[in-house]
């Protein structure tokens, strides 16, 4: 039982990490689900003002996730920062459980706005992926144990593609 969270650039591999670890028992969080139930399936209708709501979801999902002694694996794009990693961190440690980081390698910015066009553009433009991707690179800060993870681990691209998950 832990959390663990994945962290790394947009089409960097997490998603497809996160479903290689739910087929093999993991439970799995993703922020872009959690708006897309809330708004049948249309992420174009994020609120802002729901952030709150948002976050009282996967608060909740991960508390209860964690009561049945299971591992939940946290696949939120904005685990880029440290900021952005701190609730993970402060929830293992209320509930007395490991955080570890899965950090997934970055090949800059246009290498992942490229992959994340070309695999799922969501409507959007390449240049307006790029945008993302350079935003994300500049505020982005590898996971350290020094951070508060209790274990951090780097995974290849091409590792994911063949199915490797750390339990």
């Amino acid at each position: 039982m832990k959390i663990q969270v994945l962290c790394g650039m947009i089409a960097s591999g997490k998603s497809t990490y996160a479903n290689n670890a739910a087929r093999s028992g993991t439970i799995c969080i993703n922020d872009d689900a959690i708006v897309n139930m809330l708004h049948a399936n249309n992420y174009d209708l994020y609120d802002e003002k729901l952030k709150i709501l948002y976050k009282s979801i996967e608060n909740n999902i991960v508390g209860t996730v964690l009561s049945f002694g299971k591992t939940i694996l946290i696949d939120r794009g904005l685990n880029v920062s440290v900021s952005g990693r701190k609730r993970w961190i402060s929830l293992a440690k209320s509930f007395d459980v490991p955080c570890e980081a899965i950090v997934f390698k970055n090949y800059g910015a246009e290498v992942h706005a490229k992959r994340r066009f070309e695999s799922d553009h969501r409507g959007l433009e390449l240049k307006t992926w790029i945008s993302v991707a350079k935003r994300d690179d500049s505020i982005y800060v590898k996971p350290s144990v020094e951070e508060g993870f209790d274990f951090v681990e780097e995974i290849d691209f091409e590792e994911i593609i063949k199915g490797k998950i750390i339990h």
